[in-house]
């Protein structure tokens, strides 16, 4: 392991630009996860990633419904997963932007 993931993994530090809402260390895996892929760099997805698994990742994928279509639609290509078997692509949203 290098010195940055020593960094990330050791003292479970989180980027508080994605956690402006909330406390960053009281955040459950689901939420890291969420912010992480409707937010995060590739570098911090795949570091949330190593840390909590790939199962825990795709679960959060598929059973998360604040995740942005854009974002799902990318991992589901990546991880050959169903679109439409997501909480994203299963609920209508009550208003969508015109575009």
């Amino acid at each position: 392991m290098g010195r940055n993931e020593d960094i990330f993994f050791g003292s479970c530090e989180m980027r508080d630009e994605l956690f402006w809402d909330r406390n960053s260390d009281k955040a459950s895996p689901e939420i890291i996860i969420e912010r992480a892929i409707n937010f995060g760099s590739f570098d911090f997805i795949k570091k949330v990633q190593k840390k909590y698994g790939m199962e825990k990742f795709v679960h959060t994928l598929k059973h998360n419904r604040n995740l942005g279509k854009k974002a799902v639609n990318y991992w589901c290509l990546r991880l050959s997963i169903d679109r439409n078997s997501t909480k994203t692509f299963q609920t209508k949203r009550l208003w969508e932007p015109f575009r």
